[in-house]
């Protein structure tokens, strides 16, 4: 039996029979199609793009929610090739208590799209690309310069994370709008 959840998903259900007298019967759920890995099961697909592996990482939950609450996937999901300087979300944290807002307020905050825009750059960038004192410039406008294996004072969590239209840098911090 199939029931239609939505336009875009559908559920299949179907009984089972216990061994035990008067025991009800049990009920086995499974989403239709599989696919990609999502946040959950039967939840969206996401591909091997830069907004695919931001959104599958639970650590970079409010950056995946910020790209998709400012109309950026489309820069992420693109052809490329792009680098995306993803904050994890202790980052996202910081900056919301910098502004004196919650999390949650961030998400509406008029410097969200400028914010996003601040940590990709046109172009595939290797942390061997980051050589000392080389500048890179986002597609906000931002400088992003390159010291001390930083770039604009962030550490690296992890480096290279190559995606199927770009590469991944994980950051422990955002890049503010200017």
């Amino acid at each position: 039996m199939s029931l239609a959840v939505s336009q875009f998903a559908s559920v299949r259900i179907s009984a089972k029979p216990v061994a035990r007298r008067n025991a009800p019967a049990r009920m086995t759920v499974r989403a239709a199609g599989g696919g990609g890995k999502g946040g959950e099961e039967g939840g969206r697909a996401f591909g091997n793009d830069a907004f695919g592996m931001v959104a599958k990482n639970a650590n970079y939950g409010l950056f995946a929610a910020a790209i998709t609450k400012t109309g950026c996937e489309g820069i992420m999901t693109g052809p490329g090739p792009i680098t995306v300087f993803c904050p994890n979300d202790d980052a996202f944290v910081e900056l919301a208590q910098k502004l004196g807002t919650t999390k949650m307020d961030l998400m509406s905050h008029q410097a969200l799209p400028n914010i996003v825009k601040h940590h990709v750059v046109q172009g595939a960038v290797t942390l061997a690309d980051m050589s000392e004192g080389k500048v890179f410039t986002t597609m906000g406008g931002t400088q992003l310069k390159c010291s001390g294996g930083k770039v604009n004072g962030m550490s690296f969590k992890k480096n290279d994370i190559k995606v199927g239209n770009g590469i991944v840098h994980a950051v422990n911090g955002v890049i503010p709008s200017q």
